[in-house]
């Protein structure tokens, strides 16, 4: 399958080198919105953990005294094409399903932040400006060329295959900053010549890069988000679901934290769970004769209000990331060197 797509493959490629070099020549105009922007994006298709770094960013600037608003496009949301406010940091004001999942979750999270959807993300920056927000972070926004950002933030895995990039390596020399995932049987070979973060390392010395990991931030009930000790959930049989870019991460995730995985079920990306793939998850726990289910915080806020399955233990797992403290330093130092 992989020959045959291929083609197509470099196809888009080349469209995204062209596309690049439109802009690099400043053939294609670039949008500077009255705010500064931080960007958080990757090359690859689907997820990289944007929306953690997005909280990591919000929360440390919130922390510096700044009053950050989140920009993104909302995607799979119906107000995905004509724009909307989904937070103007005093009160929420759309579903999941008008704002997309994970604006949602970053809403519900940070009350104080505005949260603003839209394909046009300059208009969105001018809105979050207008309503007394002094800084955007743009999620997803490494292609968004048009608009002008202060630090681009670029975050890369050595796991993302080659055929699942949205363009070449060589693009991350555009990056201010990359932020290189490390993963738990890497740690004692990260200071070696051959691992994957020192040929990056060594492939873009002229980049800050620095190592960051995912951890496990809590399991919570589906039914009431009120927390669940690991300890509790190791001894059950779990059928574990999802529906983000890359399950097999989640999956992973949870077995090294000891838990019992009988079966898993992976949907696309940004899935709305229809009652029949409910239907299928509780026909799975039944037949494995499971004691809980478990997924995503991502995937728990489409299901929160469907009583179909709020009928069985449903816990969901939140991440975070743990990031290098010279990452936050190089932050700190940019920042301070912004006019005022």
């Amino acid at each position: 399958m992989k020959m045959l797509l291929a083609p197509f493959y470099f196809l888009y490629q080349a469209g995204a080198v062209f596309r690049n070099l439109l802009y690099d020549w400043h053939l294609r105009p670039v949008y500077r919105p009255p705010l500064p922007v931080i960007s958080v994006g990757n090359i690859s298709f689907g997820g990289s953990e944007k929306t953690p770094l997005a909280r990591f960013l919000l929360h440390f600037f919130f922390d510096l005294g700044f009053k950050p608003a989140l920009i993104s496009r909302g995607y799979q949301g119906r107000w995905e094409k004509t724009g909307g406010v989904v937070s103007d940091g005093h009160l929420l004001r759309a579903s999941w399903e008008e704002a997309g999942d994970e604006p949602f979750m970053i809403a519900q999270e940070f009350p104080a932040a505005g949260v603003f959807v839209g394909r046009h993300r300059f208009l969105s920056c001018q809105k979050a400006h207008e309503l007394g927000f002094n800084l955007a972070v743009l999620d997803d926004g490494f292609q968004h060329r048009q608009l002008a950002r202060d630090i681009d933030i670029v975050l890369f895995s050595s796991q993302q295959f080659p055929f699942a990039r949205r363009e070449p390596l060589s693009s991350l020399r555009r990056a201010d900053i990359i932020l290189f995932r490390k993963f738990s049987d890497q740690t004692s070979a990260n200071q070696s010549s051959d691992h994957p973060g020192e040929k990056l390392r060594k492939k873009f010395s002229h980049q800050k890069i620095f190592d960051y990991e995912v951890l496990p931030a809590g399991f919570f009930n589906l039914a009431d988000d009120s927390p669940c000790s690991l300890e509790s959930l190791r001894p059950q049989r779990i059928i574990a679901f999802s529906g983000i870019a890359a399950p097999q991460r989640f999956f992973s995730l949870l077995r090294q934290e000891g838990l019992q995985v009988v079966d898993t079920l992976s949907f696309p990306d940004h899935f709305s769970y229809p009652s029949s793939a409910i239907a299928k998850i509780i026909k799975i726990f039944r037949e494995k004769q499971a004691d809980c289910l478990c997924t995503t915080e991502k995937d728990a806020i489409k299901l929160a209000q469907r009583s179909q399955i709020n009928q069985l233990p449903v816990v969901y797992l939140k991440i975070k990331l743990k990031v290098d403290q010279q990452f936050s330093q190089q932050l700190v130092q940019i920042v301070q060197s912004w006019p005022r």
